[in-house]
Order: C-alpha cells, then sequence, then structure tokens
C-alpha cells in the first residue's frame, strides 16, 4: 500500500522527519518497503493560460500560443511559446515550463533545461507540458489541462503540493485496520503519544425519497449491506486535481468523479465501495452464493464462470457483481450514466479469502475484504462518499438504507492480567501506559480490579481475540 506523507500528517503530525517516521512505523511493525517523491525533480514550472492560438506559418502541426504566466505573477507581459499539442487553444490552463526551469531527466538522466528557442523560425520562450513530461501521470496526449480556477503564475509545485514523499508499506495480513490514511494515522498517534484529527463525517440529510430494495440471501458471507440512491449525477464533470493527485499518489489511476470517490474513500477510511447504474439494473439487489457456471463479465472485460462457493452480488435476473472483488461490466457507471447505486457493505473474510486468486484476481477491494474490514464503517464511509459526490457531480441522495442479518460479528472483550505482563514480556509496566496504549489503540476499557482489566475490541481489530494478542500490542508499542 502506498500513502501520501502530506496525507498522513493532516490526521497525525509527530514532530519526525520522514526518516525518522518511516523507522518508527517500521519498527511498531508496519514495514515500509521504500519511499519516493511524489513529482519528478523540476522547477521553474507555473500555471499558465492560454490566451490566443495562431497556426504556425511553416508547420501544418505547430501552433503559435501567447501564454500568461509566469514566477513573477500574473500582471507580467505575455509570452510566446510554440507548440505542437492537439489541445492547445486559448483559454485553457495548463503547466508552463518558462525559460531556465528544469524539466526531469530524460533518458539520459541528465536534466532538460529550458531555452529560448525558434522553431521553424518562429521564436519560443518556454514550453507548455504534459504529464509525463514532468512525470506526474501517464498522460502524453497533450497539454495536462488544470482546473480553471487554478491561479495563474503560481508555482506548480505550490499548487499541487508536490514536495511531498509516497510511502509504501508492507503489511502483515493480520493488520487489516492499517489498510487506509486513518489506521496508520492511529498507529501513529498511539507511537507518539498525540491525537489523531479524526474527520468529522455529518450525515447527508435525503433530498428524495428513493431506495433499492436489498436483501442477504448468503447467510454468514455477507452481514451488513449499505445501500444508497443517488439521482441526477453528472459523471462528465471530472474529480477535483487534489483528489486525482492524493489517489496517483496511492498508485490508483484516475476514471471517473463516481470511481474516483469510491477508491477516495477505500484509501482514507479503508471500506472499499462500489456504485452501479441504477437504470441498469433489473428490480433490487441480493447478497447471495453464485449458481455454479452462472457467466459474468467484469470491469476489466474478463467473463468469468462462476464457482458456486463465490459470493455475488445479484439483481432480480442476474449476478452483477463478484462481492468484495470486481464489480460487473454491465452494470458499470458510464459517460451516460445519470441515476447510481451506492453500496458499502461487510463480507466475511473466510468467505471472501482466496476466491479472487481461484479466477486470477488480485483487487485492492478482495485484499482488504479477505483480511477484515471494520463492520461498523459502512455508513460512515456512505455518508463521506455521498458528500464527495454530491460536491463534485451534484444530484439528489436518497436515504440510506442499511441491512444486516443474524451473522453480524459481535464486539469481543478481553481480560488482560497484570501478571501476565511481567512474565509474558520479562518487565512490568504502569498502568497508566497499559491503559494510555490499549485506550490508544481504540480498546474500551470495561472493567478493572486488582487482577488486571477487562477491555472491549474495536471492531477494526480482527487480530485481537486472547490475553497474548494484548501483550504483543503493548510490547509493539512500549518498545
Amino acid at each position: 500500500m502506498k500513502i501520501s506523507e502530506a496525507w498522513l500528517r493532516e490526521w497525525v503530525s509527530p514532530d519526525l522527519t520522514t526518516e525518522e517516521l518511516v523507522e518508527q512505523i517500521t519498527m511498531a511493525g508496519l514495514e515500509v518497503d521504500g519511499t519516493e517523491a511524489v513529482a519528478g525533480e523540476f522547477s521553474g514550472v507555473v500555471v499558465g493560460e492560454i490566451l490566443s492560438v495562431e497556426q504556425h506559418p511553416d508547420a501544418d502541426k505547430l501552433r503559435v500560443c501567447q501564454v500568461a504566466g509566469s514566477l513573477q505573477g500574473q500582471g507580467e507581459k505575455p509570452v510566446q511559446v510554440v507548440c505542437g499539442a492537439p489541445n492547445a487553444r486559448p483559454g485553457i490552463k495548463i503547466p508552463f515550463a518558462t525559460v531556465g526551469s528544469q524539466l526531469p531527466p530524460g533518458k539520459d538522466g541528465k536534466p532538460f533545461k529550458i531555452k529560448k528557442a525558434k522553431l521553424r523560425g518562429v521564436e519560443s520562450f518556454g514550453m507548455l507540458c504534459a504529464q509525463t513530461e514532468l512525470q506526474l501521470g501517464e498522460d502524453n496526449d497533450g497539454l495536462w489541462e488544470l482546473p480553471a480556477d487554478a491561479p495563474v503564475g503560481l508555482c506548480l509545485r505550490e499548487f499541487l503540493s508536490l514536495n511531498d514523499t509516497c510511502i509504501e508499506i508492507d503489511l502483515t495480513p493480520n493488520r487489516s485496520d492499517c489498510l487506509s490514511i486513518k489506521g496508520v494515522a492511529r498507529d501513529v498517534g498511539v507511537l507518539n503519544r498525540l491525537p489523531v484529527n479524526e474527520l468529522e463525517i455529518p450525515a447527508v440529510p435525503a433530498s428524495i425519497d428513493d431506495t433499492l430494495a436489498i436483501s442477504l440471501n448468503g447467510g454468514e458471507a455477507c452481514s451488513r449491506y449499505v445501500g444508497r440512491v443517488i439521482r441526477n449525477v453528472d459523471v462528465s464533470k471530472p474529480s477535483p486535481v487534489w483528489m486525482q493527485e492524493r489517489l496517483r499518489r496511492a498508485d490508483i489511476r484516475s476514471i471517473d468523479a463516481v470511481v474516483d470517490v469510491t477508491n477516495y474513500v477505500l484509501i482514507e477510511l479503508g471500506q472499499p465501495m462500489h456504485a452501479f447504474d441504477l437504470n441498469t439494473l433489473q428490480g433490487g439487489v441480493q447478497a447471495l452464493m453464485a449458481n455454479q457456471g452462472e457467466k459474468l463479465t467484469l470491469l476489466d472485460g474478463q467473463e468469468v464462470e462462476l464457482n458456486a462457493d463465490t459470493l455475488v452480488i445479484a439483481d432480480d435476473e442476474k449476478a452483477i457483481a463478484m462481492a468484495g472483488i470486481m464489480g460487473g461490466a454491465d452494470t458499470a457507471v458510464s459517460s451516460e450514466t445519470k441515476d447510481i447505486l451506492l453500496e458499502s457493505a461487510f463480507f466475511n473474510p473466510v468467505s471472501i479469502a482466496g476466491r479472487a486468486r481461484n479466477y486470477g484476481l488480485h483487487t485492492d477491494s478482495s485484499h482488504r475484504f479477505e483480511r477484515g474490514v471494520d463492520y461498523q464503517l459502512q455508513e460512515q464511509a456512505m455518508e463521506r462518499a455521498t458528500q464527495l459526490l454530491l460536491d463534485i457531480v451534484g444530484g439528489e441522495a436518497g436515504p440510506v438504507v442499511v441491512v444486516e442479518n443474524e451473522h453480524k460479528p459481535q464486539d469481543q472483550q478481553v481480560i488482560l492480567r497484570r501478571a501476565r505482563i511481567l512474565s509474558g514480556l520479562g518487565f512490568d509496566m504502569p498502568d497508566e501506559d497499559v491503559i494510555d496504549i490499549l485506550s490508544r489503540l481504540g480498546l474500551v476499557l470495561i472493567n478493572s480490579n486488582a487482577e488486571g482489566w477487562v477491555f472491549s475490541v474495536p471492531s477494526y481489530r480482527f487480530d485481537i481475540s486472547i490475553e497474548a494478542d494484548l501483550l504483543e500490542e503493548l510490547a509493539r508499542v512500549y518498545g
């Protein structure tokens, strides 16, 4: 899993350098595989605006652009730049590499310095850039079009907060609670005895009454399913650049605003989500085991023949998604989508484990579900995703529908005896440290006496069930 250090520090920011932070979380069991800068090495690139475009007199594929933007601000004289990008047109904001700026090294390993030049006899004072030329993405089809409200003349590194580091964490399978920014922040807060800046996620009031029938027919495989109808979305509206950048730093490609929001909530909170095109569904939705041999075309275009031990989400006619793994192509959100069903569920890890690999798949969702997702997170994720969607693509949200069955996991309690700390770890620990560490980890003190304590285990810690697990946590954090 890759995360942005800057994003993590919005949640909790200890007084540590990047190297010290990486060392700390590695020694606490969240092994860091490596770090890298979020962008290539470049300087002197600003937000520019193309004011006018004329055809080059001697080259069919070149255009002569007048561009506003400089490191000194917006009051400067427009600059002439010759450009061959097919999407160069008046009014767009683009990355503008001014004369004297340096772009990331090319194949020869040497930085590329921008100089005054003549292209087919016409002077050019700078360069207008694509994503690939700045090592900020894979789009090389034309100029990188920045948001219309991007401040002309502002340093691009400042505008996109590019002075940041990607941290790649290789988690052991038992620590699924840290497969998110929220989870890693929780551990960093514990290690440094700092409060974590939890998100305020208020409920989004329903503005329409539309709902869809949801039923659970898969037994303990799916014990909780949350759905919400959102109508009149405008999928043509792109995700904001700040969201695309955070996803890129998590190694997730931006697709469209609806998919981006579900991926964003996945990285931020740890809850996989999916959106169906509501108008492609036949009747309600249900979680149930697949019919042996039933076929489903997935989002990646692959057609799979389902096994009877595979949990699926189905409408009244057929399977529309492999539960916890991947959605189906027939009900996917597209550029034509107007109404969606947003879903957030809890699937039993045992029911998901190994299923993706049986079909030659591995997804961000299956990676989390087969290790364990917080079984009380679904509604919070739904409210977060709803608000982000309404802010970006608009629309009207219906009520949140929550369906549960008797197989929903129950909160566990674990006894910790004082005597076991010394015998198990080899040293005594003050009571206040025991309570502080375990409380910061999310455990709730239920009772205490001369023998020890009784703690309630949080819903996101699937790896804590016996006394030895609490001893491990104390040793891991205390050092």
